[in-house]
């Protein structure tokens, strides 16, 4: 069905309203609000204005309803805006097809859309053959196109990220103070990265984020080349719970960057690394309600999509900046120019989020995020709980798997992990989780508390996404000497098998058969074939000469 935007309101002219504002004066004398209009007062009216009767009620009953000067204004004559000439089975058709061709990714050009409408609609061998007089114009069917409404349009020819401009949002998202509410997005970083052995580029990594949204400071961040997963925004929410202080003695730096704490709400999209049961389990475990917000609904996120996109333009700056436009890249390769690590661009860009803090902001009326935080933070009382074991927490907001213990441990990727707890629960299943930076050690819950099982055997001390491309490459080497020749010798090895056996099969049979054979028949009551040497002689027949005269063949009558 075919939404219209509101039909314009027909205005009175300039004109209009000066005669109506004369007439106000009289109307307001004579013409009262509630009650009948007496004659007296009409023929009063008619003798100050010159109006005539008929005109003077039609002007009194709009002057009641709407006791100002422009209800007595005339309107422009004319149809009333947005009434259609055309039949209401012709504007039923036509919205039809309007919504079948136009509204639609990606939507064609209004004017060949409103071609198409109207030639479907006046062709003698089509569907609705309707005359040609009784048909708008070609431009009659683009303002039609034009009046629908931009809630529809959107939802039909726009993406999430523009469509959440053109469609209605009552409301608004609260925080009610310092770490009520925190937003969190990932983003491609926009400048490519080299690897830190040979400077080779690698790539644009990917920027997590998480902004607390009453102070509008970045409260942790989390740089990665691999695609957002439950770890990496495991790794990111920790980074947001905890002191920032070890992180930068890692990376050598001395800024200050106290913006940490545990907070109530994490709001997040409809990412399924934050509808994963294993990251809304840890943030539950912590305190933190992990509201997913609806699909599409990119508005809901203002505060950290701004803040993704000012942390993106100051990566114009830098060597080897991608930029968003592709255009503005003809003839520009960012991997020629591209020379930071991962760790420089760490640094870099905690010093950027450093700057940010200290500078004012138009969301908070020009003060800078830093004040917010220390005004919030002098009334909120400590950031992180008494006692807080950091080891635990890192461990608990890793992707978890269920495993069976069996007598040599869990199985994990073809690999066997042991722990001494296993022992008395060999047959049981329990939550392992696995940290894609090892191979090493995965950790189990056991009573509540994750523990550290070491891999059983000789393993390389890598990571799983090293593993994993090795274990690739091994099978990718078995797969090519396959279909280099090892299945055809696969192939001719199996024939001449089946070959063998069908032989020997064949020859089995025709053995057994004459065996068969030769094996005496069973009793019976008819004489059998003599024993051997007790054999009747056989017949002996003599020559003719020997015979003599043989009398008995002479005939009779000799």
């Amino acid at each position: 069905m075919l939404e219209r935007k509101p039909p314009r309101i027909a205005k009175p002219s300039e004109a209009a309203l000066k005669v109506g504002a004369e007439l106000y004066s009289v109307f307001r004398r004579f013409v009262p609000l509630e009650g009948p209009l007496t004659a007296a007062a009409v023929a009063a009216i008619s003798e100050k204005t010159g109006l005539g009767t008929r005109r003077i009620r039609e002007l009194a009953r709009r002057f009641r309803s709407k006791p100002i000067a422009e209800s007595l204004a005339s309107l422009p004559k004319g149809p009333k805006p947005g009434k259609k000439h055309a039949s209401a089975a012709v504007i039923e058709v036509i919205d039809r097809e309007i919504v079948e061709i136009f509204l639609k990714r990606p939507p064609p050009a209004i004017r060949e859309a409103a071609n198409q409408i109207r030639g479907l609609l006046i062709a003698d061998t089509g569907d609705h053959r309707f005359d040609m007089a009784d048909v708008p114009s070609v431009r009659t069917i683009e303002r039609m196109i034009g009046e629908i409404s931009s809630p529809q349009l959107a939802r039909s020819t726009m993406g999430s990220k523009r469509r959440t401009a053109h469609e209605p949002h009552p409301g608004e998202y609260l925080s009610e103070g310092l770490l009520d509410v925190v937003q969190m997005d990932h983003s491609p970083a926009n400048v490519m990265l080299v690897d830190s052995l040979h400077r080779n580029a690698l790539g644009r990594p990917w920027v997590t984020l998480l902004i607390d949204v009453w102070s509008r400071c970045i409260l942790g961040f989390y740089v990665s080349f691999g695609d957002p997963s439950i770890f990496r925004c495991g790794r990111a929410v920790a980074n947001a719970l905890l002191p920032k202080k070890p992180l930068l003695t890692g990376l050598q730096m001395t800024e200050d960057y106290p913006m940490h704490g545990f907070f109530k709400r994490l709001h997040a999209d409809f990412a399924s690394a934050h509808r994963a049961e294993a990251f809304r389990s840890a943030c539950h475990t912590y305190g933190i309600d992990p509201d997913v917000r609806p699909r599409g609904a990119s508005h809901l996120g203002g505060h950290i999509e701004r803040l993704i996109g000012t942390m993106s333009e100051k990566m114009l700056l830098l060597p080897g900046a991608t930029g968003g436009d592709v255009t503005k890249r003809d003839g520009y390769d960012p991997s020629e120019t591209s020379a930071m690590t991962l760790e420089e661009f760490e640094r870099w860009f905690i010093r950027e989020i450093c700057r940010y803090h200290m500078t004012p902001h138009e969301g908070l009326g020009k003060i800078a995020p830093a004040q917010m935080w220390a005004d919030g933070l002098a009334a909120h009382g400590s950031l992180v709980p008494t006692g807080l074991d950091v080891e635990q927490l890192t461990r608990r907001f890793l992707p978890w798997v269920e495993r069976t213990v069996t007598a040599g441990g869990v199985q994990i990727g073809h690999r066997r992990y042991w722990h001494e707890s296993f022992a008395t629960r060999i047959g049981l299943k329990i939550m392992i989780h696995v940290d894609e930076r090892t191979i090493q050690e995965v950790y189990p819950q056991i009573d509540e508390k994750l523990v550290a099982a070491r891999v059983v055997g000789s393993f390389p001390h890598v990571t799983k996404v090293e593993w994993d491309a090795a274990a690739a490459a091994l099978r990718n080497r078995g797969r090519a000497f396959q279909q280099s020749g090892g299945q055809t010798e696969i192939a001719r090895l199996v024939h001449a098998n089946r070959q063998e056996v069908q032989g020997a099969t064949i020859r089995t049979r025709e053995q057994r058969c004459l065996r068969k054979r030769l094996e005496r028949e069973g009793i019976s009551h008819s004489a059998g074939p003599p024993p051997e040497g007790l054999q009747e002689e056989r017949a002996k027949w003599l020559p003719v000469e020997e015979l003599g005269e043989v009398k008995w063949l002479k005939p009779i009558n000799q």
